[in-house]
């Protein structure tokens, strides 16, 4: 599923040497519907523009997906290594896959591990590459979760449990793990998971949820438009140093002193205020942030965290976290 807070479903990124192969794959995501960032659609967008600035925004804040054609082209030139630092710079934030790989060769690129599975571009098509780029876009987060059928149109007669399991990669049940479920007028369901993976909620009036999981040692997990006819499975996977949280109202993050309190201003963009905390270095607060993008947090004994919104409806506000190591 798309998530509509990203410009470009994919960026690509590539040297000119390998243009040809890359204008093909460009072009047929294009005619597939799928926002693709590619220099050459952008020809008008970047004219006068400082590229500096604005290719490391792209390739760090504004695509779901950078696919990286790694070739020994790309890993001679000037621009496409300050792609990849942009790239790898929010990879470093992720909670999830946001690099993909697509080989034209074996050359060995700083910060792309051999095991980091990827597309051998020998073996594939322009076509066919852009299919596997379009199922990966459209199945986004899929083995979160398990299909449930349509809302229906009437009204349930009485209340009903509504069940969410969430379990990790080993099958291995996850408790404590904060959920809620926000509808579309912002009012709200919260809950926990207990020992066995599962928090339940009592439905009274049908529908249709975003549902928001967080636990302070896994990576945040977020879908929408959730029908709660039938109960659903989760299944999260734990990324070291990493933790998630779901805030409403004034909050203490695991592992800082302080809190923060994110707001909602007048013209309908969000801010941060935090007690005790410097956002960014010491920026003046409420200091103005945006979805997906990160914020660094330090407190007052110099512990430091990097923080990314994910969410924000009404006073309820999902946050992935990364923890900040000392070398």
């Amino acid at each position: 599923m798309k998530n509509n807070s990203y410009e470009y479903d994919v960026a690509l990124s590539f040297a000119g040497e390998n243009r040809a192969y890359v204008e093909e794959v460009a072009n047929s995501l294009n005619m597939k519907g799928i926002k693709v960032f590619y220099d050459a659609f952008e020809e008008a967008s970047l004219w006068g523009k400082n590229l500096y600035e604005h290719l490391s925004d792209v390739y760090q804040n504004k695509a779901r997906y950078t696919v990286m054609f790694i070739s020994g082209f790309y890993n001679q030139k000037l621009w496409t290594n300050h792609e990849r630092v942009s790239m790898q710079a929010r990879a470093f934030q992720e909670s999830r896959e946001y690099i993909l790989p697509a080989r034209f060769d074996d050359t060995e690129i700083p910060g792309v591990l051999k095991t980091v599975g990827y597309i051998n571009l020998q073996h594939k098509t322009p076509e066919e590459l852009a299919t596997l780029i379009e199922r990966k876009i459209t199945k986004d987060q899929t083995f979160f979760r398990k299909r449930w059928s349509k809302l229906s149109t009437m009204i349930s007669p009485k209340p009903f449990i509504f069940s969410i399991k969430i379990v990790n990669q080993k099958n291995k049940m996850i408790k404590n793990a904060k959920v809620v479920l926000i509808a579309g007028n912002s009012t709200y369901l919260e809950g926990n998971s207990d020992e066995n993976g599962l928090a339940h909620f009592i439905i009274r009036t049908r529908k249709l949820y975003t549902v928001l999981v967080a636990h302070p040692e896994y990576p945040s997990v977020i879908f929408r438009n959730i029908n709660p006819k039938e109960d659903i499975e989760v299944t999260i996977d734990k990324t070291e140093g990493s933790g998630s949280a779901i805030i409403n109202k004034t909050t203490q993050l695991a592992g800082l002193e302080g809190k923060i309190e994110p707001v909602v201003k007048s013209n309908k963009k969000f801010a941060l205020n935090a007690d005790n905390i410097a956002i960014n270095g010491g920026v003046d607060q409420p200091y103005d942030f945006e979805l997906n993008k990160s914020l660094s947090l330090e407190d007052n004994g110099g512990n430091i965290i990097h923080l990314t919104f994910r969410f924000f409806q009404g006073r309820i506000a999902l946050v992935d976290y990364y923890k900040h190591k000392f070398i």
